[in-house]
């Protein structure tokens, strides 16, 4: 008798250690739309300096991220599509900034060369007046 009992007790013993298994916990699905719009507002920003233009490899990278991030999300991994929509956001900004960039230094030799134009001009008309080939003489 004693032998059933400590058998039961024992038994009992591990029984009451043992845990249940814990229910798995739903992972909460990641809500893509934000980094989607986030990425789509960062690449109207460099459309509006024509960075496919200004910083051509710049902003395909960012185009090449893009279709990463709707690819993963296609497949339904939210946590890459995630990354990549971040990834695409800072790579068209990025490209919006080269293109920022490029565009001022354009746009001051522009106005150099303009200058040298102008420069140009006035000593040429200046020889003419020295050489009296003024127009009306």
């Amino acid at each position: 008798m004693k032998r059933v009992l400590a058998l039961l007790l024992t038994v009992l013993f591990l029984a009451s250690c043992a845990s249940a298994p814990e229910p798995e916990t739903a992972v909460e699905p990641i809500d893509l739309s934000g980094f989607r719009q986030k990425a789509d507002d960062a690449k109207l920003k460099a459309d509006e300096l024509k960075a496919v233009k200004g910083a051509p490899d710049t902003y395909a990278a960012a185009m090449a991220l893009y279709r990463e991030a709707e690819a993963a999300e296609a497949e339904g991994d939210a946590e890459t599509a995630k990354e990549k929509y971040a990834e695409a956001e800072q790579t068209y900004l990025e490209a919006y900034e080269e293109a920022a960039e490029n565009r001022e230094e354009a746009m001051k030799a522009l106005e150099e060369a303009q200058n040298a134009l102008s420069q140009v001009e006035k000593n040429a008309e200046e020889a003419r007046r020295e050489a009296g080939l003024e127009e009306g003489e």
